[in-house]
């Protein structure tokens, strides 16, 4: 049987509620979707409630392998409770349940957001995207979606999810940087930020990044425009925002 690994303060609570393998894992959680070659879980156990990604042709945690390349780079992303690798039942990926933090583009449509509040998540999800880049990594899928968003006081505290499709990257604008920023852009809701916070995040990035604002920021703004609209046509294949988050139904 393929035992987990992860830090051992989870793993010892897991373990005391008879969670030491990924068959138990899986036997255990509830399944929330189940894709071709990948499927999401629900596991409450050891007074843990986590989400459990499963890669089911996969020898290797992928989420896992990114969570920690991250983490070490100083890039907020979610708790990694335990990863584990099963040949006949592919890769798991556990992180804490994010609560009472939820995604970005659903507090700023829901308006649960304040002027002041909107700017603090603004320069905090720059710094963050900043530091990802600087680490020569793209995330990918950087939608809104995928950025989660909590307050401690007046400091918003950030949390950027599904990592598995992180790459490196050689520019410092190049194509998968500029996709990431598109993505953000892209997946605003409308009527919720105003063209200046968007400058003003952009500004903040770049700033972050060392990247001088005369003669490069209104080039980036229309290249990153112009990618936004062509993701915003583009269906994907695995949905994102709403369309991506379980139902009552599936629950």
């Amino acid at each position: 049987m393929s035992a987990l690994f992860g830090p051992q303060e989870f793993l010892d609570r897991l373990r005391e509620d008879g969670v030491r393998t990924v068959a138990d894992v899986l036997e255990r959680a509830t399944c929330v979707r189940d894709l071709k070659d990948r499927s999401n879980h629900v596991l409450e156990a050891g007074g843990l409630k986590v989400f459990v990604k499963r890669e089911k042709n996969r020898r290797r945690t992928r989420e896992a392998d990114a969570i920690q390349a991250a983490a070490e780079r100083r890039v907020p992303t979610a708790t990694l409770a335990f990863s584990g690798v099963d040949p006949d039942l592919g890769a798991l990926s556990g992180t804490l349940d994010l609560a009472p933090a939820r995604p970005l583009d659903d507090l700023l449509r829901d308006g649960a957001l304040s002027s002041v509040q909107i700017r603090r998540t603004l320069v905090a999800l720059a710094d963050a995207v900043g530091t990802l880049h600087d680490g020569r990594r793209s995330h990918r899928d950087l939608y809104l979606c995928h950025v989660f968003v909590r307050f401690d006081g007046d400091a918003p505290v950030l949390a950027i999810i599904d990592l598995e499709r992180m790459r490196r990257h050689r520019r410092l604008l190049g194509p998968r940087v500029l996709k990431d920023l598109a993505a953000l852009w892209s997946s605003v809701p409308e009527g919720t930020t105003t063209v200046l916070q968007r400058a003003r995040f952009l500004l903040r990035y770049m700033a972050r990044r060392g990247i001088p604002r005369r003669g490069v920021y209104d080039g980036l703004v229309r290249r990153i425009r112009r990618k936004g609209a062509r993701i915003r046509k583009h269906v994907p294949k695995t949905p994102v925002g709403e369309a991506a988050r379980p139902t009552a139904d599936d629950a």
